[in-house]
């Protein structure tokens, strides 16, 4: 199977799952608690995700998605713990988003459902 099919099926399949489409002017974000946070910019080309309390023993990291046909990958941003950190699209948009947390180090990683974003005039 040619790898741009690998990766195409791959982007689909770990992102979609049932959510509606998001439209915000203020750009677009989800929380975990208050513990951590994810934010894409109205630009749609940035994503930062926080660890909103260094005391905790939970680590946040954000999965994005373009839709750049080209390079279909899923995009990983991992926030320092009780900081931020971000991640930039140069040549496309970013058009989906979801926020995940674990425990430090231990055990595989849950997911809040994925926020699509739904592109201005549609």
């Amino acid at each position: 199977m040619p790898r741009r099919f690998l990766l195409s099926g791959l982007v689909v399949g770990c992102l979609l799952a049932p959510a509606s489409p998001a439209d915000a002017s203020a750009g677009w974000s989800d929380y975990y608690g208050d513990a951590g946070r994810v934010t894409v910019s109205p630009d749609r080309t940035r994503v930062t995700v926080c660890d909103l309390n260094a005391r905790d023993d939970v680590e946040f990291k954000a999965n994005y998605a373009t839709h750049n046909p080209i390079d279909p990958r899923i995009y990983t941003v991992r926030a320092p713990q009780g900081g931020c950190d971000s991640g930039r699209s140069f040549i496309s948009w970013i058009t989906v988003f979801k926020l995940c947390y674990r425990q430090n180090g231990f055990g595989g990683w849950d997911c809040n459902k994925p926020v699509w974003i739904k592109p201005r005039g549609r």
